[in-house]
């Protein structure tokens, strides 16, 4: 299931390895989405969050329920839940009695001085009731990671993606402590965070975490590759006038991105307006000649993109814009001065003893660029958890990614060959979340690049002797009384300590519902012991698996 903002939401089925095509759910202004069955009714719900319409329009969240035929329900506002600007939408059982609660977070209206983090109680009956307001980072501390760092069961959240990190511990029921200075000393100061998963990358049965770290786009931004005489812009909700280009031939232009209100494209001295075809939301190419556009526009303007040729190869780019616009240049043959980004350093915290600490570079990662996701997963079998890395990238130029192969848990080596490529101009980096869709035992790949495609990425790895494997299927509880969501495998073999949860990822807003804990094991031929424990504390012991198959746990559907 993926979202696009501001267009569609979409399904792609799963048909043994082979997707369908795509099947719109629903359009506007969505965010995270999270989906499971709360209601016990045997089937699947999918909540979204809207946004707010820049807190003009609150709005509640959107509930479907999915039937097993494929077909949805027709989506109803929540309309008892609190409006807002909604952003992150997880599922959560901090009660333990395994009846799924609601954590929503949001862009505060002014209303909103307690902030927009808010807890809901599944009451049983198809319903949530309000519980109240969580503590909140500072601002567009929205994002949000589920975990337990302290390993006594009880989910902790942590809120970030602004100034600081906000961390809250599990108490009794439905109570939370803030425990920021606790937890994380001076690190709780850690800015821009775009995304947090967690990791247990030295196999000691804790749950790490590794950040990534990107500004927000909310300002302008320009690139320029030389080797390709390529200029890039981003603009956001600002009148903009880049510096006159020199360009060889014609204007062309490469994946022009605009958004709701401002979707005009105005040439020459007397501002014609382009006729332009297609998918507005999408992105689109175009030549326009010097003839066209000779002249530069002046006087009252309204929202759009404004292009005129000065002569001498001269061109004038600007307008103004009430969302994001975005596009490069091609044959740009002058050096336009950019605004280059600053770093913001990705970050490795390990966990000891419930408090975690930098390791970043101790452990050979290097990665002082901006980067906006991660996916967690061990890509070659080897038995310990590797990292895919987004970039937010360079947008006048393709993209190559980052992949770092775990060295036993004492380090990590970047990968040179491993074929993540954004080739598409005009991108930057979007989310990443690491699957096996065909069940063959070794991590795939979906990503997405912001202004760009999806790409499905098959992991080519071929599983031997030294790369055993094992799959678990979680189901409901024993009883049926937990749904699989933020089950806890715990697996020992070979003398490591193994742990996954369901629902765990690098997603902000969104949260996975993969069912299939996928285990690498290495040269381990024998797992000694594993269990599965639900979130109302329900645990299955399961029969040693046999490695290299795929093993139920639970009720299956």
């Amino acid at each position: 299931m993926i979202t696009e903002h501001g267009n569609h939401v979409r399904v792609l089925w799963n048909d043994d390895g082979q997707y369908s095509a795509p099947q719109n759910i629903t359009t506007g202004d969505m965010h995270g989405l999270s989906v499971a069955d709360y209601d016990n009714d045997g089937r699947m719900d999918l909540i979204m969050a809207q946004g707010g319409g820049d807190g003009k329009n609150p709005r509640r969240p959107l509930h479907f329920q999915i039937n097993k035929d494929r077909t949805f329900d027709q989506g109803q506002s929540l309309n008892y839940f609190q409006p807002g600007r909604g952003r992150a939408i997880k599922f959560i059982d901090p009660d333990e009695d395994g009846n799924l609660d609601l954590l929503l977070t949001g862009f505060p209206l002014k209303s909103q001085p307690e902030g927009a983090n808010h807890l809901y109680r599944n009451a049983g009956s198809g319903r949530f009731d309000f519980v109240g307001n969580l503590p909140q980072a500072q601002w567009l501390g929205y994002r949000t990671l589920l975990t337990d760092f302290n390993n006594d069961f009880d989910s902790d959240i942590l809120f970030f993606g602004g100034k600081d990190i906000a961390v809250l511990k599990g108490q009794d029921g439905l109570a939370y402590q803030e425990v920021s200075q606790q937890i994380l000393g001076a690190l709780a100061n850690t800015s821009d965070v775009s995304s947090m998963s967690e990791i247990d990358f030295d196999n000691d049965g804790d749950f790490d975490l590794f950040l990534t770290r990107s500004e927000a786009q909310f300002d302008i931004e320009s690139y320029y590759d030389p080797a390709h005489q390529r200029f890039a812009f981003l603009t956001f909700r600002k009148d903009f006038l880049f510096e006159d280009l020199k360009i060889s031939g014609d204007l062309r232009i490469e994946n022009l991105q605009q958004t709701y209100p401002n979707f005009d494209v105005f040439v020459g001295a007397d501002k014609r307006k382009l006729t332009l075809e297609g998918d507005r939301h999408g992105g689109k190419n175009m030549t326009i000649n010097k003839d066209q556009a000779k002249g530069c526009p002046t006087g009252e303007t309204k929202g759009g993109l404004y292009i005129g040729y000065l002569g001498n190869d001269m061109w004038r780019i600007g307008g103004q814009s009430h969302s994001r616009l975005a596009g490069v240049i091609d044959n740009v043959v002058s050096t336009p001065s950019i605004e280059p980004q600053r770093d913001l350093p990705a970050l490795l915290l390990e966990n000891r003893d419930g408090v975690f600490v930098d390791v970043t570079h101790e452990l050979g990662l290097h990665m002082d660029q901006q980067t906006t996701s991660a996916a967690v997963g061990d890509f070659n079998n080897d038995g310990w958890a590797d990292l895919a890395v987004l970039k937010y990238g360079d947008m006048a130029a393709k993209t190559k990614q980052i992949v770092y192969l775990n060295q036993q848990g004492k380090g990590f080596l970047p990968v040179a060959r491993h074929g993540i490529l954004s080739e598409d101009l005009g991108t930057t980096g979007g989310s990443i979340e690491a699957f096996d869709y065909d069940l063959d035992g070794v991590l795939d790949l979906v990503y997405s690049d912001e202004r760009g495609k999806w790409h499905l990425m098959r992991n080519n790895t071929v599983n031997t002797e030294h790369s055993h494997f094992n799959i678990v299927k979680v189901g409901r509880s024993p009883t049926g009384k937990a749904s699989p969501q933020g089950a806890v495998m715990t697996v020992q073999a070979c003398t490591h300590l193994y742990k996954r949860r369901i629902g765990s990822s690098s997603a902000a807003f969104s949260q996975s519902m993969n069912t299939n804990l996928h285990l690498g094991l290495g040269t381990c031929e024998k797992i000694d012991t594993a269990t599965v424990r639900w979130s109302n504390g329900e645990v299955e012991k399961l029969a040693p698996p046999q490695v290299d198959t795929i093993t139920n746990a639970g009720l299956r559907p």
